[in-house]
């Protein structure tokens, strides 16, 4: 019995630890993108991220009031109350380019995400 015991610690033991690599891997924290919402505006307008490599992106919204950060293509939208900062997280990504916007001010400039 004592060894059916320790097989199943060690399998326990090695999904926990690939899980853990997995997750790790899967949104690096090395050069997240940050986006500053703020006089109507995004600030950078335009983001370059690597492709085929998920990634999350750091919103600010620095203007008086609340935005949307929103993409069709990325389907994600995110509502950023005034001086919050929020974290999109975005899976790997084919090359290309994709928008976003602020869906509560229809008259601010949209973004542009190029995956390269």
């Amino acid at each position: 019995m004592p060894r059916r015991s320790n097989l199943k610690t060690l399998a326990l033991a090695i999904g926990t630890a690939s899980m853990f690599v997995f997750t790790t891997a899967v949104f690096a924290d090395s050069a997240a993108p940050e986006l500053r919402f703020q006089n109507g505006h995004f600030e950078p307008s335009n983001v370059t991220v690597p492709a085929n490599t998920s990634f999350k992106v750091m919103v600010t919204n620095a203007d008086p009031a609340a935005i949307e950060f929103e993409s069709f293509e990325l389907h994600r939208e995110r509502v950023v109350r005034p001086g919050e900062t929020i974290t999109v997280f975005v899976p790997a990504l084919a090359p290309g380019s994709y928008q976003f916007f602020d869906d509560f001010h229809h008259d601010a400039p949209q973004g542009t995400i190029v995956s390269k």
